[in-house]
């Protein structure tokens, strides 16, 4: 039985090929391949049976979709299909790695002198061709989970649910993934809890290539904002709570630079992954910027005015309509 299970929710054929290439170019085959076929109207099952001979692939195919509304739980079942290897990587069916990638987290957690329960490598951000669009951000071989939370939601860390590899022991102790409205933030939220008690690492000299494509989730965001920005709200409210330890602990990271680092996060999310927001969410947004993130109503209208990036002539009206959903919202309280 090997060590590390690499573990496939697929559903799209386009990439699929390339994706299992990568995985057969590997310089350790000491892994094995789970492939969770989410009721794809796309035949995988040929693509899959091509490496049959370079890689221990487990394929099963699921009789009914849940990706596209749940896919926390589409990452679950498929999980749920691995058996007792001690380390887990959820990959997907569009990303590539490098070939030295497995090699080097073996060679990683041989040196590593912490017993770290997480690890992850750089990403690199390609397009549909294949093509580098972004180098991504190289972060510090080692950093604690406040630390790296607190630079993430800055922009200041790459984070992707492919480049992690984490134990299985504390994916069980963890009680699974936090669930958010299409996975919005449950990589990041992953990241955040499985390393809170002994920080994260960052394994060098290999990197996950993790494709922009139009076609998977991350890249519809801003068509589908209305259902999605739920989810990223999901995963804000998670965060608040789960750093109230922060409140009782003498870091270097507090609970209130936290706090704020959430309010930049959600402002930079809101502007750049969803491009904005339909004024139909406008009651759900100010009542969320005020009740959790502790901003007075007139400056949770500021920075929902600053996301929608209102001309001057616009800004007035948009405002007296938010000021009287504060206060109704202010007389139903």
């Amino acid at each position: 039985m090997s060590d590390l299970a690499i573990i496939i929710p697929a559903y799209k054929k386009i990439y699929f090929d390339q994706t299992l290439a990568s995985l057969a170019a590997q310089s350790n085959k000491n892994f094995t391949v789970y492939i969770g076929d989410d009721c794809s109207p796309e035949d995988l099952s040929t693509i899959v049976e091509r490496y049959r001979e370079d890689l221990n692939i487990i394929y099963t195919r699921f009789e009914n979709n849940i990706g596209a509304k749940d896919l926390v739980l589409q990452w679950e079942r498929c999980l749920a299909l691995s058996k007792t290897e001690k380390w887990i990587c959820l990959f997907s069916d569009d990303d590539l790695m490098d070939s030295n990638c497995v090699e080097e987290f073996y060679s990683t957690v041989d040196v590593a002198t912490n017993d770290f329960d997480i690890f992850r490598f750089n990403t690199v951000v390609i397009n549909q061709h294949g093509e580098i669009t972004n180098q991504g951000i190289t972060g510090p071989q080692t950093e604690s989970s406040a630390q790296m939370a607190y630079n993430l939601l800055h922009g200041r860390r790459g984070n992707s649910m492919p480049d992690h590899i984490f134990s299985r022991r504390i994916y069980e102790e963890c009680g699974g993934f936090v669930f958010t409205r299409y996975a919005q933030g449950a990589d990041w939220a992953l990241s955040i809890l499985f390393s809170r008690k002994k920080g994260m690492f960052v394994i060098p000299n290999a990197k996950v290539y993790w494709r922009y494509s139009g076609l998977n989730i991350s890249s519809n965001a801003a068509r589908n904002k209305n259902d999605m920005i739920g989810g990223h709200l999901d995963f804000i409210s998670w965060a608040l709570i789960h750093f109230e330890y922060l409140k009782t602990t003498a870091l270097d990271i507090t609970y209130q630079m936290i706090v704020e680092a959430l309010r930049f996060n959600l402002k930079m999310v809101m502007l750049y992954h969803y491009n904005g927001f339909n004024y139909k969410q406008a009651p759900t947004l100010l009542s969320f910027y005020h009740d959790k993130l502790q901003l007075s109503y007139r400056e949770s209208i500021r920075q929902m005015m600053e996301i929608n990036g209102l001309s001057l002539p616009n800004v007035h009206t948009a405002k007296r309509v938010l000021v009287k959903l504060r206060d109704k919202m202010f007389k139903r309280s």
